[in-house]
């Protein structure tokens, strides 16, 4: 393989101090930094705003539209144009970095990006803090414990299946959970689990939420960062 290097960079949850330095030296020392924009006409990102401080004033920033749809052509074809301008710089021998919030192996724009270049570039992966992980520290809330598995979810799931595990798991994450907020609610409820789970919007960021009492929480009190946890074995 060719001398030059991607980077996936997890970038974490929301603030620059969450950034690991292992994620900061690596943005420090990038010839190219790709960030997704989720619309067309936007430079910037949530995870370039988080690490504008790291980025080394001779990177080339280059902004790419990643689209936020259902449309699986469209979205193959977008993808594999990103991909190969990125196998392109890396042959030329670039250090190559694309940034994206949370873990890159986690429910991550990343992962689309690697199925395609997996095997044609040098491809190293950088991880970083996933708001789930930030959320169970921060607010004291452990997320699993003795023989039981941990659950991460996203909840623009089949509503049965995730009904099934709500009622038989003790240990859940529900990730995505804007969308079908009121559903999850509901389930959350209707398994009068709402002593036991905790919602948070906008991990990390400055205008963060922290909801102990979902029982009256509505969807348009959250934002579309929201994830919920839910121990079983664990009363607020």
């Amino acid at each position: 393989m060719d001398k030059g290097m991607f980077y996936g960079i997890g970038v974490g949850v929301g603030s620059m101090d969450a950034v690991t330095k292992k994620a900061a030296d690596t943005l420090h020392i990038l010839d190219i930094l790709y960030v997704p924009a989720a619309k067309k006409d936007e430079f910037s990102s949530c995870a370039h705003e988080i690490i504008r401080s790291f980025i080394n004033s001779d990177t080339v920033v280059k902004s790419r539209h990643f689209p936020m749809n259902y449309n699986t052509e469209n979205l193959k074809s977008s993808w594999q144009t990103i991909a190969d301008e990125i196998e392109q710089d890396v042959k030329e021998g670039k250090n190559v970095g694309f940034v994206t919030i949370g873990d890159p192996m986690v429910y991550s724009t990343y992962i689309y990006l690697l199925k395609i270049l997996k095997h044609k570039i040098n491809i190293t992966t950088i991880p970083g803090i996933t708001s789930f992980l930030d959320i169970a520290s921060k607010n004291n809330f452990p997320l699993v414990e003795g023989d039981d598995p941990l659950i991460v979810l996203p909840a623009t799931m089949d509503t049965e299946k995730l009904k099934s595990y709500i009622k038989n798991e003790s240990s859940i994450v529900l990730m995505k959970v804007y969308r079908n907020f009121d559903v999850i609610i509901d389930l959350i409820l209707s398994e009068k689990l709402e002593h036991c789970s905790l919602a948070v919007s906008n991990s990390s960021k400055e205008d963060e939420r922290v909801y102990k009492s979902i029982r009256d929480l509505k969807k348009e009190d959250v934002s579309y960062f929201t994830t919920i946890l839910i121990n079983k074995k664990w009363e607020i």
